[in-house]
């Protein structure tokens, strides 16, 4: 008997996650004059391609969210990110990323976010997106995840932005 209740749990929640897929492309622009994606102690270009491969991944893991068929297209403009590497030296001679409150996550993008028609739900051209307060917000980032701090900004802005408009829009369509 438990196990027909785990499985008609899991089936149920396996049939929610599937009817919430939305799909997302990311485009950067120009990500060679990005404000900051310097490496602290890594090549250059292998840094911007793991940066970026990261954002993707974070976008992607928002566009989950959204209902099937939802497309939404991100051009990002610009990256700053938490933290500023300098020209200060641990012990060891390598460079150092130092995160303080006054190095605050940015991001400029822009978008257009689609339902199943083709039809407009929201879009916005370079929304200037940071976090002021990344520093004072206990337990909703690991410390041992890249760009975490980044992550936390687009899925709070997500939550209080998007989310909301996407039910309203899925009401109103449903009647």
């Amino acid at each position: 008997m438990r196990f027909i209740k785990s499985a008609v749990v899991m089936l149920s929640l396996l049939a929610m996650s599937a009817a919430m897929a939305g799909e997302v492309k990311v485009e950067y622009k120009d990500y060679k004059k990005f404000t900051d994606m310097k490496p602290a102690n890594e090549v250059r270009g292998a840094y911007e391609k793991r940066t970026m491969a990261s954002f993707d991944k974070m976008f992607a893991d928002l566009a989950k969210e959204l209902p099937e068929g939802y497309s939404w297209d991100v051009v990002v403009t610009d990256i700053d990110l938490a933290g500023d590497v300098n020209h200060m030296f641990t012990q060891t001679g390598e460079r150092i990323r130092v995160i303080k409150e006054v190095f605050i996550p940015r991001i400029n993008f822009s978008y257009i976010l689609l339902d199943q028609s083709k039809t407009v739900v929201m879009e916005e051209k370079d929304l200037k997106l940071k976090d002021m307060s990344f520093m004072s917000r206990i337990g909703t980032f690991r410390a041992d995840q890249s760009f975490e701090f980044e992550r936390v900004m687009l899925e709070r802005w997500f939550k209080d932005n998007i989310k909301p408009v996407v039910a309203s829009h899925q009401q109103k369509t449903a009647k």
